[in-house]
């Protein structure tokens, strides 16, 4: 199996394998929105493999933002867990409309394996998220982003392969 390079291609490829695998997701294009990538198009339940935190269910016609993250990223000489990389601006439209994060913890492998994922209101998510936003350089497009690392949100017991990462 070869590894995945571009951060385009692993999005597309996370957010691919998550859309396609549950029935109640839509895909929407970025002519659409950029600032999330799906919507239910009917209601969402839970299950193990992908819980919910904070809301027992997700009703049709929410937005959707999907994010990956790497089960493991290299950090010099040793492997930490991956992160999410949430847009600031993107975050504060998605919590406006009521939208919901589903964040996925992927293999790095081509196929793009989904070890685990939660689904979490942007509200919720937006508690966890003050105070870590930083500013990047003034050519990108976003003005303010975090670099959330997974094992915040999901438990590392419940993610495959990944009890020897710190975090």
């Amino acid at each position: 199996m070869s590894t995945l390079s571009s951060s385009n291609s692993i999005g597309e490829s996370v957010e691919g394998a998550v859309i396609n695998s549950d029935p109640a997701l839509e895909a929407v294009g970025d002519s659409v929105a950029t600032w999330y990538d799906a919507r239910t198009i009917r209601c969402l339940d839970p299950c193990y493999e992908r819980p919910f935190l904070g809301i027992p269910l997700v009703e049709k016609g929410t937005e959707v933002e999907i994010k990956g993250a790497c089960v493991v990223r290299s950090n010099g000489s040793r492997q930490s867990a991956g992160h999410w990389y949430i847009k600031r601006a993107a975050h504060e439209k998605l919590l406006d409309t009521g939208g919901v994060y589903l964040l996925a913890v992927y293999a790095p492998y081509e196929d793009t394996p989904i070890l685990r994922s939660a689904i979490i209101p942007a509200s919720i998510l937006d508690e966890e998220l003050g105070g870590r936003w930083y500013e990047v350089d003034a050519d990108r497009s976003e003005k303010e982003v975090v670099q959330l690392s997974w094992p915040v949100i999901i438990d590392r017991e419940r993610v495959p392969g990944s009890a020897e990462v710190s975090s």
